[in-house]
């Protein structure tokens, strides 16, 4: 592990540079919600076969990362549900919030300068899919791929120009919430957490349910819910204690955490609507936002859908479909979006099918499969 004396975050494994490549594809990966980048280290030994060099990062307050000091920490609003707010107290939240958001997407922007100074990683090749960087944010880890391409118009450094390095943000496998999108008609959310459960059994129910196969259909009422198939099994059943200690890390996720605050308080203040909607449209010129350029007006949105995964993503999906075909017939500015489906795949498949993770981030199809 190493961690970034500029941004605080953790470099939990670096694949290096496949051998004899000059164009290879850097992917940089960020975690979710109590989940470390441990649980993509099976990526790594596929690093030299996709001519990908694998980055696995751990987020600030997770293991390895700096934890956020108390003034970073003062930025998060926790809101109370019985407290009746003023709309002063609630703007001045949404604001400290936003600004949390930014300072987290500053510090992945920054990561990746440091790592093409350093590494001195290849440039960008678009139309031939090689070399540059791709960044994926997994599940609650998205927040923080739709926060880089949402505030990177108002960064900038002098040592590196990343518009020519990154051309692909991927949100892998996240939430329809996380996505700052309504919950579908007749379904209410849901925490991922079951209070009627005692705390010491919350966290080994949540995981077996995230980490489950479900089969779906293309409306809410034919949804599979909360009950996963037997067979396959949930991941987390069939991983050893070992395994469990090294690729959980659940400080963050509990009550009162930088993640759980983060979740509620994004929820209510419409952050993640606010974040999706800035990463997906780009500015026009001369409507005094900063020049298209400075957006990375080529770099590619990807949504990686995986078909056996937890319900909560499916909305999501359905939801961006109809925003796009939206924005599409209003002659909206968007950035270029590509869905992928992971056919077969849980939210777990970079630890059950690595093979089939790396191809459906780094592959130029709309459907990989085993």
């Amino acid at each position: 592990m190493s961690v970034s004396s500029t941004t605080g975050l953790c470099i939990v494994e670096d694949s290096g540079a496949p051998a004899g490549s000059v164009n290879y594809t850097t992917l940089v990966i960020l975690h979710g919600y109590s989940w470390v980048s441990d649980t993509f280290t099976k990526l790594i030994p596929l690093s030299q076969q996709y001519n990908t060099r694998v980055i696995l990062v751990n987020r600030r307050d997770y293991r390895g990362a700096r934890p956020y000091d108390d003034a970073e920490r003062a930025l998060l609003p926790v809101l109370v549900p019985e407290l009746d707010y003023k709309l002063a107290e609630i703007a001045s939240a949404t604001r400290n919030i936003d600004v949390w958001m930014k300072d987290r997407a500053r510090e992945v922007y920054n990561l990746l300068a440091a790592l093409v100074n350093d590494k001195h990683l290849p440039i960008a090749n678009s139309q031939h899919n090689e070399g540059g960087i791709i960044v994926a944010g997994w599940s609650f880890g998205s927040v923080w791929a739709t926060a880089l391409l949402a505030h990177v118009s108002s960064f900038t450094r002098a040592d590196v120009d990343l518009n020519l390095y990154v051309r692909r943000v991927v949100v892998f496998d996240t939430a329809y919430h996380t996505l700052g999108y309504p919950a579908p008609e007749g379904i209410q959310y849901r925490s991922f957490f079951d209070p009627k459960l005692p705390p010491e059994e919350q966290g080994r129910a949540f995981s077996i349910r995230v980490s489950g196969y479900y089969v779906h259909g293309d409306t809410p009422d034919s949804l599979g819910l909360d009950t996963p198939l037997q067979d396959p099994s949930p991941t987390f059943l069939r991983l050893t204690p070992e395994e469990i200690s090294r690729l959980q890390y659940n400080e963050p996720g509990l009550p009162g955490g930088t993640d759980s605050v983060l979740l509620d308080s994004g929820l209510k203040l419409g952050l993640f609507s606010a974040l999706r909607q800035a990463s997906l449209y780009l500015p026009a010129e001369g409507d005094g936002r900063p020049p298209p350029a400075a957006s990375w007006p080529n770099v590619e949105f990807r949504f990686v859908f995986c078909e056996r995964s937890v319900w909560e993503v499916c909305p999501g999906l359905w939801a961006l479909r109809k925003e796009l075909d939206e924005a599409k017939g209003n002659d909206l500015r968007i950035r270029n979006v590509r869905v992928v489906l992971a056919r077969g795949a849980n939210h777990f498949v970079a630890w059950d099918n690595p093979d089939l993770a790396i191809r459906a981030l780094v592959e130029e199809k709309d459907e990989v499969r085993e």
